[in-house]
């Protein structure tokens, strides 16, 4: 990004990632900023990369957004939907389509617990 000399935003530099290209592509299009995710004291972790993971954990607010993860070879997705608008014509194909939806412009909160459930160990 470009900004002047008052600090606004004039122009961008380089690949966009926008809605209409969020998917697989993204993934190549950010390398610089996902390049160095698996350093350990630096060393390149390879398991860590981006790429290789299996898990994908989707965050949407369009139905489109469902395609961001169309190309990756993952193993399990989650895919949590959040919608603000026209919410009594659009909750029935958003809860199709993703497998949680939080309505009202919702805070990520209920994202925050999802993932520390995932992440905790598991009760025998």
């Amino acid at each position: 990004m470009k900004f002047d000399q008052n600090g606004n935003l004039v122009s961008f530099t380089g690949k966009l990632i926008h809605s209409l290209n969020k998917n697989e592509h993204a993934l190549d299009m950010a390398a610089s900023l996902h390049d160095h995710l698996g350093e350990v004291d630096d060393q390149m972790m390879d398991s860590a990369s981006v790429k290789k993971r299996t898990n994908v954990l989707l965050l949407g607010d369009h139905m489109g957004d469902l395609h961001m993860s169309d190309g990756l070879n993952y193993e399990t997705r989650i895919s949590v939907g959040f919608l603000n608008h026209n919410i009594e014509n659009s909750l029935d194909s958003y809860r199709k389509g993703f497998d949680i939806v939080y309505l009202d412009d919702a805070p990520m909160s209920g994202v925050v617990k999802l993932v520390s459930e995932l992440f905790s160990p598991a009760s025998d």
